[in-house]
């Protein structure tokens, strides 16, 4: 094959570029196609009854549903559908399998019990409410020291003590650290449990293939993990099992992992001989989404007198609830947050403990930012500690630790290989554009006039689209860690582009037919993005931990630039003319710049005089190591010393994702994370009583920022390309939550002058700390 290295000068011009959506015109038109949309012949649907209580034992489950309806329940399941297991290499670590439908032993509330089938949704929905479980109900353990206590009754069996899992690392000599501190400073922080809010709740339909297979189609960012999934409790082969990838209202982690649901339906479908679909309620959401966070660390510090952080000591407490959820188990949040509690500081000498606790609550998932949320909290917490114990300014301390640009690539302690970065780049720039010199003293005048003023800043590293090595270094077999893309020019002329990482409302098709375009030498408008489909595009991982614009990405440049020498070599042979001299613009092969062949006449294969083949090129990315944005936050905020109110005045954002393929795109992806960094600072929590029932069931309990909360965003642009892949893009998804929830409860705290810090901080919780 004849690769081409003419006239790229159009490729520059596609990466970098603000292009507008190219996905947003149908969705804006009505002509989405989410799963509640699809509605074949014959459909019927699935309604869920739930566990009334957090833990409890079956006795009995009356069945008084009306004789349209089938019911379904643990005992139908056995011997052909096999619970969800989660597959860990990890030394330590417990995950017991989850029922996909319970049958001895209920643990949360919200856990399936039984599931009602019926030619309606309102016909299904009415036949569980004639569906009566006889549960014998048992102490629920919800906190940690209810956990952890001796005696306490445990949410598994074989799960001793209630601890998941167990981690406990030192790196350097901290004993040493300690001996010649200065100073020791401590801290507490905790975050809430919180769950993702996307519009569209779960939704899966499933039909039977008519060959002896299923084909799922569910609002999913990892269809090829459903796939798996389901083919093991099936037990059916790999190939027999299709899933699509529908139109995604929203994800942000909770849609990155396997739900039983996925695995119920598919049985159905094959049990019935029918298509079948369930779309969740929003209290369901509520109740069996996957929660996040529910963290609480606690953290001792060796500081030098000039501020210099000499070791780190850390102990991390994670509420994992009732299962760890595949492909994670319950290692995410407890050994993602113990990995990056040192930061973007160069901290040697670290140790910490962290604790995966069972409780009865409903399983925890990623969420934007896992694990990185809360170990930025807690090094941000500590950077204002040390400013305050030592009358420093908190921008003094941070430069005074940062690794520094000279030291890249840096290896922290805890093993992150830092590519790129600088990090006293990111801290300027905030402080410059927020004017920070000035917002110290419009907070002392503030203070002079009994203002509560406050001043947060938010420095962290994150890492990014991680390979193989990375997963199985931490014991998660079910995640293959690679991606794929596939190109193709498809019959009607066009490029298709298709992908591992579905797209789920992160601007990722028009970010993917940018990277093709600039590979082919064509415009972006041209290519075709299609969402995932497990048959039609090879084996991959999905979209998260910001994956799309380094794994995915990476692929579909690989493969878009095959498939442009492809195109190129076939139409020097049909035209007789040498690859040097042809070039593509548009939808078609240029002679020394006039058009001589369109490309629908090259993919026609009726027309073929070349004896060539498809051209159709699928190209798998394994990342040697994981990427590593960063970028600093700053925000101003005022608080209601009689009301406890906050009122974000000011915020910004310095932030360095590596090369930026649409700068507008990346600025939305950070004002909608800072939205969500807020929320979790001021308002969401998760609530439950003492009994495990969820107090926070609907949006009247559980808050969410609206477009009257949220914050404008100030946002500069750093670029440090990552040296990891040719694109040099280290993603962009997830550091606006990362750095805003820090961000802001530093402001707060700085406001209130405050030392240990529970989130969220309500207007309660403010007033309390006030009296």
């Amino acid at each position: 094959m004849c690769v081409d290295d003419g006239d790229f000068s159009d490729m520059a011009e596609q990466i970098g570029r603000s292009v507008k959506r190219l996905e947003d015109g149908p969705l804006l038109r009505g002509l989405g196609r989410f799963v509640d949309d699809l509605r074949p012949d014959g459909c019927l649907y699935v309604s869920l009854l739930r566990s009334p209580v957090a833990s409890g034992r079956i006795r009995n489950i009356v069945n008084e549903a009306p004789a349209g309806a089938t019911v379904f329940a643990a005992a139908d399941l056995e011997g052909s559908c096999r619970p969800l297991t989660v597959h860990l290499t990890t030394p330590g670590a417990v995950s017991p399998a989850r029922p996909i439908l319970a049958g001895e032993r209920v643990r949360f509330v919200g856990e399936m019990i039984a599931a009602a089938v019926a030619d309606s949704r309102y016909e299904a929905a009415d036949a569980v409410e004639q569906i009566h479980p006889d549960i014998d109900t048992e102490h629920a353990v919800m906190t940690f020291e209810g956990a952890l206590a001796d005696g306490a009754p445990l949410v598994h069996e074989n799960v001793p003590g209630n601890l998941y899992y167990v981690g406990k690392r030192s790196f350097g000599d901290v004993a040493s650290a300690f001996e010649r501190a200065d100073l020791v400073v401590d801290g507490e922080v905790t975050h809430p449990r919180v769950s993702a809010a996307p519009m569209e709740g779960r939704g899966v339909m499933a039909s039977p293939d008519g060959a002896g297979g299923v084909v799922v189609t569910t609002s999913t960012q990892v269809p090829h993990l459903v796939a798996e999934a389901v083919a093991e409790c099936l037990a059916m082969e790999r190939g027999r099992v299709r899933v699509v990838a529908a139109d995604v209202g929203g994800g942000f982690g909770i849609k990155a992992q396997v739900y039983p649901e996925e695995i119920l339906l598919a049985w159905i479908a094959m049990r019935t001989n029918s298509p079948v679909k369930w779309v969740e309620t929003r209290s369901e959401h509520m109740q069996a989404a996957s929660h996040a966070r529910d963290q609480r660390i606690r953290f001792s510090a060796a500081v030098r007198k000039d501020g210099r952080v000499l070791g780190l000591q850390a102990t991390i407490h994670s509420s994992i609830g009732a299962y760890g959820g595949r492909p994670f188990g319950p290692l995410l949040d407890p050994m993602t947050c113990a990995g990056l509690i040192p930061g973007p500081y160069d901290i040697r000498d670290y140790e910490y403990e962290s604790f995966a606790v069972a409780t009865n609550k409903c399983p925890e998932g990623p969420y934007r930012g896992v694990g990185m949320v809360t170990a930025v909290l807690a090094h941000e917490r500590l950077m204002d500690l040390i400013a305050k114990r030592l009358e420093l300014d908190p921008a003094a301390v941070r430069r005074l630790n940062f690794v520094k640009r000279e030291q890249m690539p840096y290896v922290a302690a805890t093993g992150h290989p830092y590519e790129s970065g600088d990090y006293d780049a990111a801290l300027d720039a905030a402080l410059r554009a927020s004017g920070y010199a000035h917002l110290r003293e419009q907070q002392k005048s503030g203070r002079r006039e009994g203002r509560l003023l406050g001043i947060g800043l938010g420095s962290y590293v994150e890492f990014t689209g991680a390979g193989s090595s990375t997963f199985k270094g931490r014991g998660m077999a079910d995640i293959p860690g690679i991606d794929t893309a596939r190109v193709w020019l498809a019959a009607d002329g066009l490029v298709h582009v298709q992908t591992t990482c579905p797209a789920i409302g992160q601007g990722s098709q028009t970010t993917f037919a940018q990277v093709a375009a600039a590979s082919l030498g064509v415009e972006a408008e041209s290519i075709v993005v299609e969402q995932t489909d497990t048959a039609r595009v090879g084996a991959g991982t999905g979209s998260f931990m910001s994956r799309g614009s380094v794994t995915a990405a990476t692929s579909a440049s690989r493969a878009a630039a095959l498939l442009r020498a492809e195109i190129l070599e076939a139409a020097s042979w049909r035209l007789d003319q040498p690859v040097e001299r042809l070039s593509i613009a548009g939808s078609a092969v240029l002679v020394d710049g006039r058009q001589a062949v369109t490309l629908a006449q090259l993919a026609d294969p009726t027309s073929r005089d070349d004896g060539g083949h498809e051209m159709d090129v699928s190209v798998t990315y394994d990342a040697e190591q994981a990427s590593h944005p960063y970028a600093t936050h700053v925000c101003l905020v005022e608080v209601d010393p009689e009301t406890g109110a906050v009122n974000i005045l000011r915020y910004v954002v310095a932030e360095d994702c590596g090369v930026l393929i649409n700068p507008m795109i990346v600025e939305g992806q950070v004002t909608g994370g800072v939205a969500q960094g807020a929320g979790a600072a001021l308002m969401e929590e998760v609530a439950y009583g003492d009994d495990g029932q969820l107090l926070s069931g609907t949006f009247l309990d559980y808050l969410i920022p609206s477009v009257g909360e949220a914050p404008a965003v100030e946002i500069e642009h750093l670029v440090t390309a990552s040296t990891v892949h040719e694109l040099g893009t280290k993603g962009a998804g997830e550091g606006g939550t990362i750095g805003a929830t820090a961000a802001v409860a530093n402001a707060v705290a700085d406001a209130l002058s405050a030392s240990n810090v529970t989130l969220p901080l309500t207007p309660d919780r403010i007033v309390a700390l006030l009296s």
